[in-house]
């Protein structure tokens, strides 16, 4: 039904040194190597925590989607335009991003493609 294509590279180090960015003075080399995984997740989860969401913006995914979910799909992109939809012949290629699929957990728990984007969240930021 839902098959992962590919998502950000060194996702969890990618957001955090996003998070990071806006209020270190340090060069963005340092941030990059300085700080370990469960550093960067325990910042990911706090900033999130606080509602902060616009910086798992960072984190994005690409999924082949089955013909058979078409509809939660469509009823989807009207209300997340971070949400891209690519028709193929026997599926769709959706590109979105970690805070449109977070928001979509709280929005549409029921959807059959909702639930199979939830397991690509990070556990540290499962609610």
């Amino acid at each position: 039904m839902v098959e992962l294509i590919s998502k950000t590279k060194d996702f969890t180090k990618v957001i955090a040194t996003g998070a990071r960015v806006c209020y270190s003075g340090l060069p963005l080399k340092e941030l990059l190597s300085r700080y370990t995984e469960e550093e960067d997740e325990k910042l990911i989860k706090k900033v999130v925590g606080m509602g902060h969401l616009s910086v798992v913006e960072h984190g994005t995914f690409t999924f082949k989607v089955s013909k058979e979910l078409k509809e939660e799909l469509f009823k989807i992109i009207i209300d997340k335009p971070y949400l891209k939809i690519s028709e193929r012949e026997d599926s769709f290629i959706v590109s979105l991003n970690l805070r449109t699929i977070i928001e979509l957990t709280e929005e549409k728990p029921d959807f059959k493609v909702v639930k199979e984007f939830k397991k690509f969240i990070p556990d540290f930021l499962k609610r």
